[in-house]
């Protein structure tokens, strides 16, 4: 008997441990998943300055951010399923999901921008059609860890404004239009964050690394995820409170990013003026 009780102890000790660390203060629990815009890459002080940092601080919820540099659409499917992810989401009351940006971006992207110039598209095809389940995957694994959360889905943006514009934007089109599908498919699955209107058009909410929001850009999206928080009736406030400012990031790997990035526009340019696209 004393061997039983040992085993049941030690697997709520387990258990407990594994839980995020909440306050038990009645503010709602705000959790943010996804790739490394929601991990707050492209700022020095991610963790004070993050839009969902920001979210959190204006609402007075209970913060959780599970961002990760490079995640991709199956390596969150992974996350999901393990703690203290899964414990988190169990006690979330919103989650702020974004996704599906490093589906191509941690793929051939030379190639698939050459092949995109020249018109071939079979590569953003396959990556658009396996994100659709992976994406259906994600929602389900969600809901069924916590069938009352209230998830707030990110579409991506397109934060290039040079000759690789036209091949970021085909790439982003492809995963958002795998979101809003799912979401007319499946009424009510999600609320959905349209980040496009508020981030295009504006290369200042851009961090150096021409991927991730800037200082700036982390403002303006927190301002946007608190609208739609205060439409959907999950939150008082729309004007963000930023306890901390945010400093953009400027580390040597941003240099060799801009790099990479002038020398892709090279090849697009020289491929456009080969097959005249």
């Amino acid at each position: 008997m004393k061997k039983i009780l040992c085993v049941l102890l030690s697997a709520l000790l387990a258990f407990a441990c594994a839980l995020p660390a909440f306050a038990a203060d009645g503010a709602k629990n705000y959790v943010v998943l996804g790739d490394s815009i929601a991990q707050g890459s492209g700022l020095y002080n991610s963790d004070q300055a993050a839009y969902g940092r920001i979210v959190a601080d204006t609402n007075g919820y209970n913060y959780a951010n599970f961002g990760v540099n490079g995640l991709r659409s199956w390596d969150l499917i992974e996350q999901l399923k393990t703690d203290p992810v899964a414990s988190a989401v169990a006690a979330a009351d919103i989650v702020s999901l974004s996704i599906g940006g490093n589906d191509y971006l941690q793929q051939d992207l030379p190639k698939i921008f050459s092949d995109i110039a020249r018109g071939d598209y079979k590569i953003i095809n396959d990556i658009q059609n396996n994100f659709r389940g992976y994406f259906a995957e994600i929602i389900s694994l969600l809901k069924a860890a916590n069938p009352d959360v209230a998830l707030f889905v990110q579409t991506l943006y397109n934060p290039q404004y040079g000759a690789l514009r036209d091949a970021y934007g085909m790439a982003t089109s492809r995963i958002n239009e795998v979101i809003t599908g799912y979401l007319a498919e499946n009424p009510g699955a999600f609320y959905l964050v349209d980040t496009v209107p508020v981030m295009e058009g504006h290369p200042e909410y851009i961090a150096v690394d021409t991927i991730h929001p800037s200082a700036v850009g982390n403002v303006e999206l927190a301002r946007l995820v608190l609208q739609r928080l205060y439409e959907e009736g999950y939150g008082e406030n729309t004007e963000p409170v930023t306890n901390a400012v945010g400093v953009d990031e400027i580390p040597f790997t941003s240099y060799i990013f801009k790099a990479i990035r002038d020398f892709f526009s090279m090849i697009v340019n020289l491929i456009k003026g080969v097959f005249g696209k």
